[in-house]
């Protein structure tokens, strides 16, 4: 019988984020290995907590708020650390680093992996307390097993911050082929979802409201290309848009009509293919998008800001433009929105190509099990030092 091996992944929340749906659907990706993947979430958990229990993923909470842990909540990740009996922990975002870090000190010093979901173009755009994290984190760089970073910019960043150079390990974000895809269905689904006129071209975004997401910038370069004459629709799926910038500004450039913020969709898969477009208006913090490698899974032509490494996952500098820059955005997609849709079909599907060559999941996972297997290896032989086969 196939020995299995408990692996703890430690996040800050279960919220409808990149990384958090990243874990979830590595989780379901290794259910054939001999790791068997658990989660802790800091925070009580969001919605993506119910699609790992669906996989019979095993969750557990801390339950913390937005302020200090406390005594109380040491003691219960010690408990739930212990009680897992996990032979690896994962931690997921800087938080869920400092947790796996944490938890295999109270526990059995296991191999411990970190993994960074951000890059930090310039430090002083983060908040207070995230770059006392970032340098608390750098500090003690030389204690996980690995440092695993979806992004080779990233990675760059975070080591000229004094993360330790020698724990890197690039692994780019992997999508579901088979998951986002082509439908020949999206677009009159995603225009009965949301009312928007089928005439209009659809020029979309994911991502919840934070100001490194920009999405001013992205109502802007919309009001660019109306002004330009094309028959255009803004739509950003995400949380926190309602009464965000992005409606403020849509309001106050007098096309409120023409943005379309329905808040979190759990359908993505089946709503992506229908744009017309996707365009990625981030001004700092991305390392690896998601959403952007979503988009070109689903045959979407795919445009990004010069952030983390959208260059790289493009392949394409003539779809990258610099960050808050509405008019250069607006440019680009100006050509790709002059094509007829079969040359857009063939420009987002060599897209695809491109993810299902270099950015599947597939490689995503086999990536992580290698880097288990070594770190398992590493734990037995120190094991085998000290004497010990518990």
């Amino acid at each position: 019988m196939l020995k299995t091996y408990p692996v703890l992944n430690c996040i800050t929340s279960l919220s409808l984020g990149g990384a958090e749906l990243m874990l979830a659907r590595f989780a379901r990706s290794l259910k054939d290995t001999a790791y068997k993947p658990q989660v802790l979430s800091l925070m009580k958990p969001g919605p993506v907590a119910a699609l790992l229990r669906d996989d019979r993923v095993s969750v557990n909470s801390l339950g913390m708020g937005r302020s200090k842990i406390s005594l109380v909540e040491i003691a219960r990740l010690r408990s739930i650390v212990r009680g897992t009996g996990c032979d690896i922990l994962h931690g997921w975002m800087y938080h869920g680093n400092i947790a796996a870090s944490v938890g295999a000190f109270l526990g059995r010093k296991q191999p411990v992996i970190w993994s960074i979901h951000h890059s930090v173009a310039d430090v002083t755009e983060e908040k207070p307390l995230t770059r006392l994290v970032i340098r608390m984190l750098a500090r003690i760089s030389d204690s996980p097993w690995k440092i695993s970073y979806c992004s080779r910019v990233a990675a760059d960043q975070h080591e000229s911050l004094g993360f330790d150079p020698s724990k890197r390990v690039v692994i780019p974000n992997g999508i579901d082929c088979g998951e986002f895809q082509p439908r020949a269905d999206a677009r009159q689904l995603l225009c009965s979802s949301f009312g928007i006129p089928a005439d209009r071209l659809i020029v979309g975004n994911v991502a919840r409201a934070h100001p490194m997401k920009n999405h001013e910038g992205f109502v802007r370069t919309i009001a660019l290309l109306l002004k330009q004459g094309f028959n255009i629709h803004g739509l950003i799926i995400g949380a926190g848009h309602d009464d965000g910038s992005a409606r403020r500004v849509a309001r106050d450039l007098g096309i409120d009509d023409r943005l379309t913020t329905p808040g979190p969709q759990l359908d993505i898969p089946k709503l992506l293919p229908g744009l017309d477009a996707f365009a990625l208006s981030s001004a700092w913090g991305e390392a690896f998008p998601l959403s952007v490698a979503e988009a070109m899974a689903c045959g979407v032509p795919t445009v990004a800001t010069d952030v983390g490494d959208c260059g790289w996952l493009l392949g394409d500098n003539d779809l990258i433009s610099k960050p808050r820059d509405p008019g250069a955005q607006a440019a680009i997609l100006r050509r790709i929105l002059t094509l007829t849709s079969d040359e857009r079909r063939i420009l987002g599907l060599a897209g695809r190509n491109r993810v299902l060559e270099h950015f599947s999941l597939d490689k995503y996972t086999h990536s992580h099990v290698q880097l288990y297997q070594a770190a398992m290896e590493g734990e037995l032989r120190r094991r085998w030092r000290n004497g010990s086969s518990g």
